[in-house]
């Protein structure tokens, strides 16, 4: 195979081989991958050929890096490394739901201690209205009690 050099106007075999290959192979568009048969066109990133890759694969027989690699937000780093990145600084689901539980019964018991204080306060100043207004006292009794007198027949109050 020769590519034809730069002098001469000679034919460029290294070329006119890969153009033939392209129509063989039905490459419209460059650049092109081939998948299990399947045409991938356009731009070839790398998340894209590799759910491409691991969509070829039955269900429970991929690869352990598609299963653990699939859900991150950054598919190259996760394969490169072995593990997902996108897990690094984040917070697990259990911590977080602990923490909002936990911030929850604070408020709650800090609400409830709150309710408790306000019912003590209210409670001991209705008293002290009471004390103030309504003396108890044993000997004043009898100046609240209602007296019936029988004199008045006629059903008329003087």
């Amino acid at each position: 195979a020769d590519s034809g050099g730069l002098e001469g106007d000679t034919v460029n075999t290294i070329l006119d081989s890969q153009l033939a290959a392209k129509e063989e192979s039905g490459v419209v568009i460059l650049p092109a991958m081939f998948v299990n048969q399947a045409a991938i066109r356009g731009a070839l990133e790398f998340a894209t050929v590799f759910k491409a890759i691991c969509a070829g694969f039955l269900t429970g027989t991929e690869p352990a890096i598609c299963q653990k690699c699939s859900t991150c937000r950054d598919e190259h780093k996760c394969v490169v490394e072995g593990r997902c990145a996108s897990a690094d600084g984040a917070v697990s689901t259990s911590t977080f739901a602990s923490t909002i539980f936990s911030l929850c019964l604070f408020f709650g018991c800090v609400g409830l201690i709150q309710w408790k204080r306000a019912q003590t306060q209210m409670r001991d100043q209705v008293k002290g209205i009471l004390a103030e207004y309504m003396p108890l006292d044993e000997d004043k009794i009898d100046s609240t009690a209602i007296v019936d007198d029988d004199d008045d027949i006629d059903g008329q109050f003087t």
